[in-house]
């Protein structure tokens, strides 16, 4: 059987579940590592029951490219504050700390100029 076929056969098995199988799944599937990442075990929608509108929530992400090492992370958060802009950050990869900046490239007006061209 190939990858494709094994693939099409799991997403088949899957389809057939109902929701508390597929919760059971899931349970089964991820047990052992519950809290390694997310610190959360709950399998829930956002917001708990059922409403009439959808609910969302927004974040901001930036990406950041290492002056060390030239690789590079992203930062998410809800954050309405440009604040934390003025610390210093620690490169995941390599551990060069240094200042953030932006990057003099991504300049939005020039961005929008090349767009509407």
């Amino acid at each position: 059987m190939t990858e494709i076929d094994q693939q099409k056969e799991y997403e088949k098995f899957l389809s057939t579940m109902t929701k508390e199988e597929y919760r059971d799944y899931i349970k089964t599937k991820y047990y052992g590592i519950e809290d390694t990442v997310t610190e959360n075990t709950r399998i829930t929608a956002v917001g708990g029951g059922k409403r009439e509108n959808h609910l969302y929530t927004w974040e901001r992400i930036y990406h950041f490219s290492c002056g060390n090492c030239r690789n590079w992370w992203s930062y998410a958060t809800t954050e309405d504050s440009y604040k934390w802009k003025s610390r210093k950050m620690t490169c995941p990869h390599c551990g060069h700390y240094t200042n953030i900046q932006p990057n003099p490239d991504m300049n939005l007006e020039k961005n929008n100029e090349k767009i509407m061209e």
